[in-house]
């Protein structure tokens, strides 16, 4: 695809390549999804415009930071192409930014329902489609339904506006936009930080998302699916094909439901298997593929889900002692900063170095350095934990803080925002065999001479009323956590 690039030079040997021909793409039969990363047109913005811009274009790469905010963990390392106009703004204190590029639509796209996905977006983005607006993501991810305004076949210009809002705002934003930009507060990475996709998905009842289980002790592998769109009488079954680099290894099916028998908008079913192989750390290659389909009635497909990689394991407590896959292991932990750091540290090849080097002096574990996931706190954890899977590093990932939502509503633990954004979390984590762990309440829900040798007995324990709210908040956002995803250790940090 030629672009236009505003009367702007790159500098040789840097393109601009919005092909989606060329594109990193994943598709079966029924869904389709099409990564559009890669350089985009960038410039600063008004936070109180919202007027797509018509020139002063420059280029930025998504995914990544913006630059301008470096310290001991922050480092730039993605180039800003300015316009001369303004070439010599300090972006360090910028809130707000423009990206625009090309897409063209797949002409097979018809019947399809059509959508831009954006994950780790910081903090809030409103989408155009040809200047018009077309909808909202906030943090932590969302996903825009353009359909309606787009035609396969045809070329349409993607713009959106990024502001960078702390949690509060993002929180009044579903409620009074203008106000949310009021709200004071740092956001230290900012933009667009993680993958954006054009996803093409079918138009009927289909599969939102796929997690596997899997448990050494009981010999057990648990199948759930998020549903959308299924109706009420009429009857499904989930079909799970489990390979191993192409080859066929086991096919499971559910037993038929109803629509009116889905809670929470969930399917699940648990069945008997001993594999082969175990994932492990020393034997980190020993991953399988699962395709989960939607059947119904009659057993014909009407969705299958994109293909998603797993390890069958299992990590436990039996009292003092951890054990992996039935082998006692003692755990070697140290913080890992990468998706703090940067863009370039966050990738496959950054995580996967870091993590060799770690392993080389005999760390087997890390856990994710954030101490809270509010907007900023951190870059996408996709590829380190990709990384953290091949690799075999044990990985305790960080859940969002109770600390930073209010939970005095007597509803607070379904409205104040924690439980939508831990589920983010969980199916960030869900299907990867490296987080056998959660961490949570980050330096929070101690008390009093807490570090005394002699008073860490589990009895004795002097908590004053600010303590005790602290534990009990804690232990609210816990049961959140378990409830979402009981698999996996969950400990208050």
């Amino acid at each position: 695809m030629q672009v236009e690039t505003g009367g702007q030079t790159l500098p040789p040997g840097v393109q601009v390549v919005w092909d989606l021909a060329k594109a990193h793409r994943r598709a079966t039969a029924t869904h389709e999804e099409i990564c559009i990363n890669g350089l985009w047109r960038w410039q600063p913005a008004d936070a109180n415009g919202d007027s797509v811009p018509e020139g002063r274009w420059g280029y930025f790469k998504v995914p990544g930071g913006w630059p301008g905010i470096t310290d001991y963990m922050q480092k730039d390392c993605q180039t800003v192409y300015p316009h001369p106009d303004w070439a010599n703004v300090r972006l360090g204190g910028l809130t707000a930014a423009w990206y625009q590029r090309e897409i063209t639509i797949p002409a097979d796209w018809t019947e399809r329902r059509i959508a831009v996905y954006a994950e780790y977006v910081n903090s809030y983005a409103a989408v155009y489609l040809d200047g018009k607006a077309a909808g909202e993501i906030r943090y932590p991810a969302g996903l825009v339904d353009i359909t309606s305004v787009c035609r396969p076949g045809q070329r349409h210009v993607l713009s959106i506006l990024v502001e960078a809002m702390p949690l509060q705002a993002v929180m009044l934003s579903y409620s009074d936009t203008n106000a949310a930009r009021q709200v004071k507060g740092s956001v230290a990475r900012r933009g667009l930080c993680g993958d954006v996709y054009l996803i093409g998905a079918g138009r009927g009842a289909r599969l939102a998302d796929v997690k596997v289980d899997t448990s050494v002790r009981q010999w057990e592998i648990t199948f759930e699916a998020g549903l959308t769109d299924v109706a009420a009488d009429a009857q499904y079954a989930l079909h799970a094909r489990v390979s191993e680099n192409g080859r066929p290894v086991r096919e499971f099916t559910s037993r038929p439901f109803r629509g009116s028998e889905v809670r929470d908008g969930r399917a699940r079913f648990t069945e008997n298997w001993r594999p082969e192989k175990l994932w492990d750390t020393h034997t980190p290659e020993n991953q399988y593929d699962l395709s989960v389909s939607l059947l119904d009635a009659d057993g014909e497909v009407l969705d299958e889900a994109l293909p998603v990689r797993f390890g069958f394991r299992e990590l436990w407590i039996d009292g003092r002692e951890f054990y992996l896959n039935g082998t006692r292991i003692f755990l070697c932990a140290v913080p890992f900063d990468n998706a703090q750091v940067g863009a370039a540290w966050a990738s496959y090849d950054g995580a996967q170095e870091s993590i060799r080097r770690l392993q080389s002096f005999g760390i087997n574990t890390v856990y994710t350095h954030n101490y809270g996931c509010e907007p900023g706190s951190h870059l996408s954890f996709a590829e380190i934990l990709r990384a953290a899977d091949d690799t075999g590093m044990l990985v305790s990932l960080s859940q969002p803080h109770f600390s930073h939502y209010h939970w005095d509503a007597p509803d607070a633990n379904r409205t104040n925002g924690y439980a939508q954004h831990a589920e983010f979390y969980v199916r960030v984590a869900q299907n990867h065999p490296s987080v056998v762990m959660y961490s949570m309440s980050h330096n929070a829900t101690g008390y009093s001479d807490d570090m005394n040798p002699d008073r860490i007995d589990g009895v004795y324990e002097t908590r004053n009323e600010w303590s005790r709210r602290n534990a009990r908040r804690a232990l609210a956002a816990e049961q959140i956590v378990r409830r979402l995803d009981g698999s996996r250790i969950v400990y208050h940090h």
